[in-house]
């Protein structure tokens, strides 16, 4: 009896294991593609038209390998994700005309419909629902990353990372090579785009993602520590990727991004351990921390001198294109409160906000996004939208204490969930004045790294054998 209950355990978890191995390799694919093909928060770069059916595919496959356990263990994450789908499905329902047009901000439309002539018309809560298709379909991909994820083990979530610290030095090298080539050469991936932008169509976002890895790099260099060679060897090379990383941060020119990479810093001692890790190294940890301040502050200045710092450049002398972002925000939050409390649809802030936009604001540019990611949720998602973004702000919290509370156990798991509620703060710190979760490749980071948070709840799906 004994026997055989142990042969089926032995089977259970080969099983998992193979799960868990097509589960990586899946979500691997997935990440190498968003990241080759899904840089920019635009509708309508070309290479969308691959990414999607692809993502799906793999999605399919993430569906397919998905199990109760799985989605017991991650429950909030799932209950939040379905939320966030019949969210943006419940603005594409069709609505009788006389409750339609009951709905705040649709007076326009109605008074159209009269002029026109066209009757009784059954529409969605969305005033553009060419727009919140657009943005349903959207989610594809960061659907396909959160179900693959959620079936990684211990080692397939650190292999993840590893693969990410990769495409981020990736990105890196890349924009050190878009520096030294033709600003339209072949080196650049979007058409719309800025200089040193890496893998990204926008320079903001490529400055957010280099500062989201400090995070990373500091819990990698604190894992698995088998030995003292490995420890060193795994400082040394997080170190020499920082190194790397800092002053193309600065190059970008994304003031976003330099504030985002000074929270990336401030992580660093809280995630990082010292190899050996023990309570009479307190002597040599003051000493390395403050080597790698030092360090830190030489390059930036180094880069400043170099004259490269770009950031630091466009930080005195603001652009007026910036000022006008900041003025827009007054007629925005008007905007929002046209459309308040069901929004105006999702995915169709552009639309929106040409109908009340000021004549003062007017230039040869437009607003695609609100530039205040919040703002923009609140105008296209109305009420409902707001109350999600606070129910997760909620559980970020209440992780973010029992991270503080068992982050003395330093075990892998809460390593990277450590990593992961540091690198939510900037993607949340971000969005204040840019919409970094609206492309596709930072959309599928985010998701994985809500499911390195996630794996250190409490796991009653495992305790209950299901």
């Amino acid at each position: 009896m004994a026997l055989g209950r142990s042969g089926g355990c032995m089977k259970i978890a080969a099983a998992g294991a193979a799960r868990s191995d097509v589960a990586f390799w899946a979500l691997g694919a997935l990440l190498l593609l968003v990241f080759l093909t899904g840089g920019g928060s635009r509708s309508d770069i070309a290479s969308l038209v691959v990414l999607r059916p692809a993502a799906a595919i793999l999605l399919g496959v993430g569906l397919w390998g998905l199990t109760r356990s799985d989605v017991r263990r991650h429950r909030f994450v799932y209950g939040m994700a379905a939320a966030i789908v019949g969210l943006v499905l419940l603005h594409l329902i069709p609505l009788p005309p006389a409750i339609w047009a009951a709905f705040p901000g649709r007076n326009l439309v109605t008074r159209i419909d009269d002029a026109a002539g066209l009757g009784a018309v059954w529409r969605p809560i969305s005033l553009v629902p060419s727009a919140t298709w657009n943005a349903l379909f959207a989610l594809i991909p960061p659907l396909a990353a959160l179900v693959l994820a959620s079936q990684l083990d211990r080692q397939g979530r650190w292999r993840i990372a590893i693969l990410l610290i990769g495409i981020g030095l990736s990105s890196a090298i890349l924009a050190v090579l878009q520096l030294s080539g033709d600003p339209q050469g072949p080196l650049y991936l979007y058409r719309v785009t800025n200089r040193a932008v890496g893998l990204f169509a926008n320079r903001n976002h490529q400055a957010i993602f280099l500062a989201s890895l400090f995070p990373l790099l500091a819990v990698f260099a604190s894992a698995a520590r088998s030995s003292s060679i490995d420890a060193r060897l795994r400082t040394a090379v997080a170190l020499a990727i920082g190194v790397v990383l800092l002053p193309l941060s600065l190059v970008t020119g994304s003031r976003n991004g330099m504030a985002m990479m000074a929270i990336g810093f401030v992580s660093v001692p809280f995630l990082y351990t010292m190899p050996g890790g023990g309570r009479d190294d307190g002597g040599r940890r003051h000493l390395l921390r403050a080597v790698v301040a030092l360090v830190i502050l030489a390059l930036v200045v180094l880069t400043v001198l170099l004259g490269r710092a770009v950031a630091i450049d466009r930080l005195v002398e603001t652009p007026a294109t910036e000022d006008v972002r900041f003025q827009a925000w007054g007629p925005m939050l008007s905007t929002a409160m046209t459309y308040f409390p069901l929004g105006g649809g999702f995915g169709a802030f552009a639309d929106l906000f040409k109908i009340n936009e000021p004549t003062e604001l007017l230039t040869s540019a437009m607003f695609f996004h609100a530039h205040n990611d919040w703002l923009e949720l609140l105008i296209t998602g109305g009420l409902s939208a707001l109350l999600l973004a606070g129910v997760a702000a909620v559980a970020f919290f209440r992780m973010v204490a029992r991270w503080w509370r068992s982050r003395a156990g330093r075990d892998d798991d809460m390593l990277l969930a450590g990593a992961g509620l540091w690198m939510v703060l900037i993607f949340a710190a971000a969005s204040i004045s840019d919409y970094p979760l609206r492309v596709p490749s930072l959309a599928c980071f985010f998701c994985v790294i809500v499911l390195w948070i996630s794996s250190i709840g409490p796991d009653r799906a495992t305790k209950e054998g299901v």
